[in-house]
């Protein structure tokens, strides 16, 4: 995922992308998916974009919130008829 311009910061030599270019990348980021190169263009982004940055950290947050719940169990109680419903299938 490259800018249509391909302009490079010169201070990195990171070529650039846009916001429309970050929002597609954040949930490959959230999941660990990319590269070296896309990691580098997407964080370089998020240090110039405020935006981008504040959109980064909302789904970030929102991600570690969803990946939590999940990590709960339902009391004793729920699973017990949870099983005996199931068992009179």
């Amino acid at each position: 995922m490259t800018k249509d311009s391909g302009s490079n910061d010169n201070e990195s030599n990171i070529e650039e992308i846009d916001c429309l270019q970050a929002i597609e990348m954040i949930y490959a980021y959230l999941d660990g998916e990319l590269d070296d190169e896309e990691l580098a263009q997407y964080e370089h982004h998020l240090g110039h974009c405020r935006s981008c940055f504040s959109r980064s950290q909302l789904e970030t947050a929102l991600n570690k919130r969803i990946q939590e719940s999940g990590k709960n169990e339902a009391p004793a109680e729920v699973q017990d008829r949870l099983r005996n419903l199931i068992d009179k299938l």
